[in-house]
């Protein structure tokens, strides 16, 4: 009987005495075989028992049909026989004084990652504050990179931003190629807090890195050219058409107050060749109305066929063409979009090298949007990143090494 329920509750080291069932927990009387004990002064090993504990000790440690199940543990203490110190006996996978094991702990973990701090509370029997102490003291704050990407000889990595709370950003660094995976969830968004990352990233690992997917951002463009000069920063597709649209709408609603007429948003914005039949009727108007507002669409069409190009000389052949209408263009909004293309050319023909993209990213950040919708928001920085790294990464690469006692 009593060796079922060991392999069980995974107690196959443990001697179980009795097992009693409460109202509303699980209590496992166990001890352990061996009476000895090695001491933590000078590492003798000692069988002399100075006295056992009067009270017996209560631990979390897994759970059974929908209930807690405590051990119940009576530490003995002994005498070293050449230190002559008197300590407590110690269980292994038992921090001292710790009030779970660390076959608890994980199981929280486990169970936190796709939940909130309340929720998980409720469902395990726990506290709140059971649940922080445990994500501080057992979840890194920072990934162990060599272990995440140790099968990767090389690296493409995305670094885009998300927001912590209103204006206040944080950003995330993920590898997209050849393997998909979360590397970093920086606190903030400040220059200094990104190079210090990258500063202290193992040197094996930055060498492997190849390309880095960002914005139009030249802050990091500098940045990156700085820390990883080996690497080629790629301009995203997915931030250079939204730029072109947000362009494009600004202009539209410019020309509306200006002819005091409502100019359709849609026809403009949606892909040209997802158009309805009556949607590309009302394009043409505009384009017959409206030359400029004709001339940031087509732009932007010429954008998105740049992505679409199938090689390197046939890209870059539309982007000269493209920079050199928006150079002799007459509109002002005009001339400086190209001037910003053309001072990210190299960063927008790299993406044909490497067929980098945040998509990746910006799936990642949807699902830190529902966590935190889930936890109705954080207010610390270190426990927000902490809980959202718990829920995306591996729990391997992020767990300190416990305790180990002996």
């Amino acid at each position: 009987m009593h060796q079922g329920i060991a392999a069980l509750l995974g107690l196959q080291s443990w001697i179980i005495y009795r097992v009693e069932r409460g109202e509303g927990a699980i209590e496992v009387f166990v001890g352990k075989p061996r009476k000895e004990a090695c001491c933590p002064v000078c590492g003798a090993r000692t069988r002399r028992v100075w006295e056992r504990a009067r009270g017996w000790r209560r631990v979390l440690h897994t759970w059974c049909g929908g209930l807690p199940v405590y051990l119940r543990v009576r530490p003995r203490r002994f005498r070293c026989g050449q230190c002559r110190k008197v300590f407590v006996e110690r269980f292994a996978g038992i921090r001292p004084w710790g009030r779970c094991t660390e076959q608890a702990e994980q199981a929280l973990l486990r169970e936190l990652a796709g939940r909130s701090f309340r929720s998980t509370a409720v469902h395990l029997q726990v506290g709140v504050g059971v649940l922080r102490r445990v994500v501080l003291r057992r979840v890194a704050p920072q990934i162990d990179l060599q272990a995440a990407v140790r099968d990767l000889p090389e690296l493409t990595l995305s670094l885009d931003e998300h927001s912590f709370r209103h204006q206040d950003m944080a950003v995330t660094v993920t590898a997209v190629l050849p393997g998909r995976q979360v590397l970093a969830l920086l606190p903030d968004d400040r220059k200094r807090t990104v190079e210090a990352f990258f500063r202290q990233m193992p040197e094996e690992v930055r060498g492997r890195v190849r390309a880095v997917c960002v914005d139009l951002k030249d802050t990091w463009r500098k940045l990156l050219r700085s820390v990883l000069p080996q690497a080629q920063v790629v301009a995203d597709p997915f931030h250079v058409i939204q730029d072109a649209n947000r362009r494009l709408d600004e202009a539209r609603r410019i020309e509306q107050e200006v002819r005091r007429r409502k100019i359709p948003r849609w026809p403009l914005l949606k892909n040209q060749e997802d158009l309805t039949p009556k949607q590309a009727e009302v394009l043409r108007t505009i384009y017959r109305q409206y030359p400029t507002l004709a001339h940031f669409h087509w732009a932007k069409e010429q954008l998105r066929a740049f992505y679409r190009a199938p090689s390197l000389r046939h890209a870059q052949a539309l982007l000269d063409r493209l920079l050199l209408s928006l150079q002799h263009a007459d509109d002002a909004e005009l001339v400086r979009w190209g001037r910003t293309l053309h001072a990210w050319k190299a960063e927008l023909l790299s993406y044909h090298r490497h067929r980098a993209t945040s998509a990746y990213t910006e799936g990642i950040h949807t699902k830190i949007k529902l966590l935190k919708r889930l936890s109705y928001g954080f207010r610390d920085r270190h426990m927000y990143v902490r809980k959202m790294l718990l829920a995306l990464v591996p729990l391997a690469f992020l767990l300190r090494p416990p305790h180990l006692l002996t």
